[in-house]
């Protein structure tokens, strides 16, 4: 959507170097969405991290069976032995967190973020993020709740003026959670598009489309979490951000 007359978009910081590593790793091993998400955050902080595998058994990820989105080829050129399993798959939000930590030397601190999600935390959460050098939101949500990344360009104008959002809905819906990236904001007169840096080239533009806030909010509210990380001497920041935006630090929701 570059060049049109309405609002650029705002990007987090950092985001250049994490949707390049993003990119060039591109597309995720079957079943390895989190660790493709964490691999190119681990890297786009300068982390010496040989792949996708290596992310993976550090977070003790189970794969999931289950074929890529049409358009894209399956990818098992797997360095390391992973687990597939439909009943247990996926990789545990502190798991994940930790793996991050414990790859880059501790020179990364990861936050969680939880509790009601609402379009309006949301959007307060990755403002106040744009205070930090360098920061990466890791996203687990239910891609059922998003709209289809090849949403024709003219109805995301329509959304940003009016409101309302497009009508396309997401055809690729893989089992369980599905781990993106969220990297930048764009504010229109009536409606914010979040910039999603996704796990295979056909979704969206090399990798990235754009969401309607209130369908991400949707999804992370199927899933209940975001993954924040940044330098380690920020982390403090980090867990003002999620307070002010009136969530909470916590890996898992509150059960009343």
């Amino acid at each position: 959507m570059a060049g049109d007359d309405l609002s650029a978009v705002h990007w987090l910081p950092g985001a250049a170097r994490l949707v390049a590593e993003a990119r060039a790793e591109l597309p995720q091993k079957d079943g390895l969405a989190a660790a493709f998400a964490a691999l190119a955050v681990l890297r786009a902080a300068g982390c010496a991290v040989v792949d996708q595998d290596e992310v993976a058994v550090t977070a003790g990820t189970v794969r999931a069976p289950g074929g890529p989105p049409a358009g894209a080829k399956p990818r098992d050129d797997f360095r390391l032995a992973i687990p597939c399993d439909a009943e247990t798959a996926g990789t545990a939000p502190e798991a994940l967190a930790a793996a991050v930590e414990a790859l880059s030397g501790r020179r990364l601190r990861v936050v969680p973020a939880t509790g009601e999600w609402s379009t309006r935390a949301l959007f307060d959460l990755l403002v106040a993020l744009r205070e930090l050098p360098r920061v990466a939101v890791i996203a687990r949500l239910d891609p059922a709740e998003l709209g289809s990344p090849d949403t024709p360009r003219h109805a995301l104008l329509d959304y940003l003026g009016t409101g309302v959002p497009p009508l396309w809905t997401n055809r690729w819906r893989p089992p369980g959670h599905h781990h993106v990236l969220l990297a930048g904001v764009r504010i229109g007169a009536e409606g914010t598009l979040l910039s999603v840096v996704d796990t295979f080239a056909v979704l969206g533009d090399n990798g990235i489309h754009e969401q309607p806030v209130e369908w991400v909010t949707a999804a992370l509210a199927a899933s209940g979490v975001l993954l924040l990380v940044a330098d380690a001497a920020h982390a403090g920041e980090l867990a003002e951000a999620v307070a002010g935006a009136g969530l909470r630090p916590e890996f898992r929701p509150s059960v009343s």
